[in-house]
This record gives structure tokens, C-alpha cells and sequence, in this order.
């Protein structure tokens, strides 16, 4: 339900809904720091031409931003929750984006070619920003999602650069597959989740794909990759 209330930040408007902007998102949104990181990082990394790949697009705020403000030339998102994905749709809509498209579905490993198409178990969890593929605890409910390749994906967006946040799936999304046209790739990591091993397997993967560690722009648990 929404009461006419629009948060203002970054020159990206977003609507109040009880269902999606939960207390603790608005609380960030008025003091002006959520997503800061990513704020911070993407004008530092992402040129007029880039085509981007989000995974994990949360409320829409950092596609908007991109798309808008640091102005990209298309931002794909992929987002699981299907409620999360139609404010996606809103928001754009409120920005008056037409470089920017919504896909609801779960991005997995690899490529069409090695497995069968299928949708898949999507555990919704209040906040949503934990809801994830892992049954785990304290679900609420579950969806059936369409399951799309990785490499699919990028192939489809002709993506030249990802932004990632997807509650550990990060630890293997990079394994097998290929990321085609891709030549950035920014990843918030999920230590509780994914624990030193799974950190890593991500860095593994990427860097046996041509990717290094760029320290100019990571910070903390947000770590770009650049291919060599």
C-alpha cells in the first residue's frame, strides 16, 4: 500500500510501498545512504556506452541511478521476488527510463546448452533483502521461478558489465558458462554466507576467466573485477 509518500535521492525518485520499502530501507532512504557504496562506485567505473547485467536489482534504487544519473546506455535487471521485480517496473516507469527492462527470474550457472530449461525454488523472506535459493529458516514463502542461464543472459543484454548482489550466490553464478562480452563485474560478497571458502571459489572462478581484483574502486565486501 503506498500513501502518496516519494523518497527523493540521487536524483531517483521511489515511491513508498508498505510492502517493499520496509522501516529499516526507509530509515536509509531519509538519511540519504542506502546503496551508498554502490553510489560511490558506479560513476567510477561505468562508461556512457556500457550495456549492464544486474543480478539481484533489490528495489530498482541502483538501475534507476545508473540509467538516469551516471547514464548508461541500458541496464538489464534480473530480480527473483516477483513483487520486487513489478516496483522494478514502477519505478522505471516513474523515471521515465526507456533504457532499462525487467526480467523475473532466478540467474544460475552456466548456459543453455548444458542444462534443461526449469523454474526453481525461490525462498521469500521478510526483509526481503535475505530471501534467496537456500530453504534455510524463517521463509514465508516460496516461489516458482524460470531459471535463466548466466551466459544466456549476458548473450541477450549484450551486457558489458554486471552488477551483482545476490545473498551468496556469488560464491558460484561465475562457475562454468561464459560471460561473452562482459569486461566489469561488480560484486557485493556475502561473508556470513558464503564464509571464506565460498569468497575464494568467486575469485577463483573470475580469475580463471580473465578477471583481476581492481582496488582502485573496491571497498569492503564490494569488489570490482576487471577482465585482463
Amino acid at each position: 500500500m503506498s500513501d502518496g509518500l516519494v523518497y527523493e535521492l540521487n536524483g531517483v525518485s521511489l515511491p513508498h510501498d508498505d510492502a517493499i520499502i520496509t522501516p529499516q530501507v526507509a530509515a536509509a532512504l531519509k538519511r540519504g545512504n542506502y546503496e551508498r557504496p554502490e553510489v560511490l562506485a558506479t560513476p567510477k567505473f561505468l562508461e556512457p556506452e556500457d550495456r549492464v547485467l544486474e543480478l539481484g536489482a533489490g528495489i530498482g534504487y541502483i538501475s534507476s541511478y545508473v540509467a538516469r544519473v551516471v547514464g548508461v546506455a541500458h541496464v538489464t535487471c534480473v530480480e527473483a521476488n516477483p513483487m520486487l521485480a513489478d516496483y522494478i517496473r514502477r519505478m522505471h516507469e516513474m523515471q521515465g527510463l526507456s533504457n532499462t527492462s525487467v526480467k523475473n527470474c532466478v540467474a544460475v550457472p552456466g548456459n543453455a546448452k548444458l542444462a534443461p530449461e526449469k523454474e526453481v525454488d525461490f525462498y521469500i523472506r521478510d526483509p526481503f533483502w535475505s530471501s534467496s535459493l537456500d530453504a534455510g529458516r524463517d521463509v514465508v514463502s516460496v516461489a516458482r521461478i524460470p531459471q535463466e542461464y548466466l551466459s544466456d543472459l549476458i548473450r541477450d543484454a549484450d551486457a558489458t558489465a554486471m552488477i551483482v548482489d545476490i545473498e551468496g550466490g556469488e560464491r558460484d553464478i561465475f562457475q562454468g558458462g561464459d560471460l561473452g562480452t562482459v569486461r566489469k563485474i561488480y560484486v557485493e560478497l556475502h561473508t556470513r554466507y558464503i564464509r571464506p571458502k565460498g569468497i575464494k571459489a568467486c575469485f577463483d572462478a573470475l580469475s580463471e576467466k580473465g578477471f583481476y581484483y581492481d582496488q582502485r574502486v573496491s571497498h569492503g565486501v564490494v569488489v570490482l573485477f576487471r577482465k585482463l
